[in-house]
């Protein structure tokens, strides 16, 4: 991750429903994380310290995130979601991550855009004030490369139930020398370190 342009979000606008959910929410308790789960789209998105991989098919994009072990496929072929959307992200067991949606994707010039729905409850990420996320959520994730080749991946959060207006987040990530490891969460060692 470019360290100088990530984890750039616009302010959060909650609605009340939203500030309501947002005040009876515990990190410590109510974390998807705590249980080897991202939290949501932003979470794997905006860890700066392990490796993304991304590939390119004839029909579909696969993305391998280092972060929880997770290969999120999405297809190119689709001119939409469909009526009851399954997960396009497991983890390498292949156990589905709802927090993660529902992706179907397409370019536009040079970037990649992904339109992703039927979110479950959760947070959009967890490691910058903590937005929350409903079933209403959808995300369009606009992901290229900029004249300097670091992966541009501007992303625009709407969930009318949670928020009063759109969420805008943007990072920049440098080109890695290093391979996708194991991450390997296990729930029992998972926490927060109090102090």
């Amino acid at each position: 991750m470019d360290r100088s342009l990530f984890r750039q979000y616009s302010e959060i606008q909650y609605t009340e429903e939203g500030q309501r959910r947002l005040d009876a929410f515990d990190i410590h308790v109510d974390d998807p994380s705590l249980q080897c789960i991202p939290s949501g789209l932003g979470r794997v998105w905006d860890e700066p310290d392990t490796t993304v991989e991304i590939n390119q098919l004839d029909d579909r994009v696969v993305i391998r995130y280092e972060m929880f072990d997770l290969v999120r496929t999405i297809m190119l072929t689709q001119n939409g979601h469909p009526l009851q959307p399954n997960p396009s992200t497991v983890d390498i067991s292949g156990v589905a991550m709802p927090t993660m949606g529902h992706s179907i994707a397409w370019y536009e010039d040079d970037a990649l855009v992904i339109d992703t729905l039927a979110y479950a409850p959760g947070n959009i990420t967890t490691l910058l004030r903590y937005p929350l996320q409903s079933e209403a959520l959808r995300s369009i994730e606009r992901i290229h490369r900029d004249e300097a080749d670091r992966l541009i991946v501007d992303i625009t959060y709407v969930d009318p139930i949670i928020l009063a207006a759109p969420l805008i987040s943007k990072n920049r990530y440098l080109r890695s020398d290093f391979d996708i490891t194991v991450y390997g969460c296990l729930p029992e060692d998972a926490g927060y370190n109090e102090g």
